[in-house]
């Protein structure tokens, strides 16, 4: 794997070469720092959901690596076998890796969270990339995909999933296709949440294949089997993923093998608590990263 320099925007970042295409990431900080953080934006997102925490950690002496997904920002749509939290987990480790990093601390927001929840628990296959070996060594899930159903799937994840499948179909995909194309984007517009750009048919597609291939019973035995510590960050007022979710999700960590369970929940903030949180979030991953080699 190779990396590529590039400046685009108003920041500059890099392409990171994988076997399955180049993924666009934005590097804040001193890329030899102790204290190393990836961070893992939401659907739809960027790394750009991640710029003010980038900032703290980077003033801090810390070094935050900031993803474009896969079908998101910079980064282009790649393979379908991309869609679940696992796969797309083994990614960012892949990344991560091809960047230096042997140990690193990671962050994910919303539906990222299911990605960083992924990667940091060991995995009960010791073949997958995120075995008992994981290159993760602390996790913080900011307003996240949590291990049972929350708001932002005012449509349940399954149904979500078949709309490329019925996209495809040759005669019901040509009359249903663009009305269930629009649900999509008014749906995810009613939410409150947008993507850095508009995402093309093909990325919409492609997020719809994300959503259903959630799984709660693969990520309630993930949360059961961590053993770094983890961060779970909730706003009383989100409308996206309410309170009950991110209680259920903290209650499932600490009852797992991790050393330190923290749950940070505002009355205030919204969604997006990695921007307005981002003082506590990164005083909590120095803390516990500061004893912890990375290399």
């Amino acid at each position: 794997m190779t990396t590529t320099a590039l400046t685009a925007g108003d920041h500059a970042g890099r392409f990171v070469r994988t076997a399955v295409g180049d993924v666009y990431v934005v590097v804040d900080g001193d890329v030899a720092a102790d204290v190393v953080v990836a961070c893992v934006h939401g659907l739809p997102g960027s790394a750009r959901d991640f710029s003010t925490l980038g900032r703290v950690l980077r003033d801090r002496g810390a070094c935050c690596v900031r993803f474009d997904m896969p079908g998101f920002g910079r980064t282009p749509l790649t393979t379908p076998a991309l869609s679940s939290p696992t796969a797309r987990a083994q990614l960012v480790i892949a990344v991560m890796q091809a960047l230096g990093y042997g140990r690193f601390a990671i962050v994910g927001h919303s539906f990222g969270g299911s990605v960083a929840l992924s990667a940091a628990s060991p995995s009960s296959s010791s073949s997958s990339p995120s075995s008992a070996s994981s290159p993760v060594s602390a996790l913080a899930m900011v307003c996240a995909v949590g291990i049972v159903r929350h708001h932002g799937l005012s449509v349940p994840h399954e149904l979500t999933g078949l709309i490329a499948d019925i996209h495809a179909l040759p005669v019901v995909g040509e009359r249903l296709g663009a009305p269930l194309l629009s649900f999509v984007r008014n749906t995810i517009g009613r939410l409150g949440v947008r993507g850095e750009r508009m995402a093309s048919d093909d990325e919409l597609l492609a997020h719809t294949k994300m959503i259903g291939d959630l799984d709660f019973v693969a990520l309630r035995q993930a949360a059961q089997r961590l053993t770094v510590p983890a961060l779970v960050v909730s706003a009383q007022d989100d409308k996206l993923v309410q309170p009950a979710a991110s209680f259920a999700l903290a209650a499932a960590l600490s009852s797992s093998s991790s050393p330190l369970v923290s749950h940070l929940h505002r009355a205030t903030g919204g969604h997006f608590l990695q921007r307005r949180a981002a003082d506590a979030i990164a005083d909590w991953l120095l803390l516990v990263c500061a004893s912890i080699p990375i290399s």
